[in-house]
C-alpha cells in the first residue's frame, strides 16, 4: 500500500487568514465539543465568533475598551475580559454581562492591579488573575 506524501501534507496543512479586528488580537480560543467555533478579543474590546468553515465572523459582541487578557471557560459558556483600567467583566456567550469586578476606593474595597493576564479554572467556574 502506498501512500502519496504530498497529498497528506496539502492535507493537514490549511491555513485561513481572519481578517475583521481592527487593533491586536489578544487572545483566540477554540471551542471544543459540539460548535467547534474560533472565538477572539481584540484590544479595542470586540470579541468575534467565527465558523471554521467560512471566513467572514458569524457573530460579534462589544466588551470593555482596552481589552488586556480575555479567557473562556470550556464547560459554563462564559467568557471574561480584563481590561488595563482595573476591570473584569465577565459575560455569557450570547454577550449579556453577567458581572463586573472592578477596583473601588476605601479601606474594605477590592484591591485589583493592572491586570496582564487572566484564566477560567478548568473544572470550577472560578477566576484567576
Amino acid at each position: 500500500m502506498t501512500i502519496n506524501i504530498k497529498s497528506i501534507w496539502f492535507f493537514c496543512s490549511r491555513v485561513m487568514t481572519l481578517r475583521e479586528h481592527n487593533s491586536w488580537v489578544v487572545n483566540v480560543h477554540l471551542q471544543k465539543g459540539g460548535e467547534g467555533k474560533i472565538i477572539s478579543a481584540s484590544v479595542s474590546g470586540d470579541i468575534r465568533f467565527w465558523d471554521p468553515r467560512f471566513t467572514e465572523s458569524v457573530k460579534l459582541i462589544n466588551t470593555i475598551q482596552n481589552v488586556q487578557a480575555m479567557d473562556v471557560h470550556q464547560n459554563a459558556g462564559l467568557l471574561a475580559c480584563g481590561s488595563a483600567n482595573q476591570l473584569i467583566s465577565i459575560y455569557n456567550l450570547a454577550g449579556d454581562t453577567l458581572s463586573n469586578i472592578k477596583y473601588y476606593e476605601g479601606f474594605i474595597g477590592q484591591r485589583i492591579g493592572p491586570l496582564n493576564c487572566l484564566a477560567f479554572h478548568p473544572h470550577r467556574v472560578s477566576v484567576l488573575i
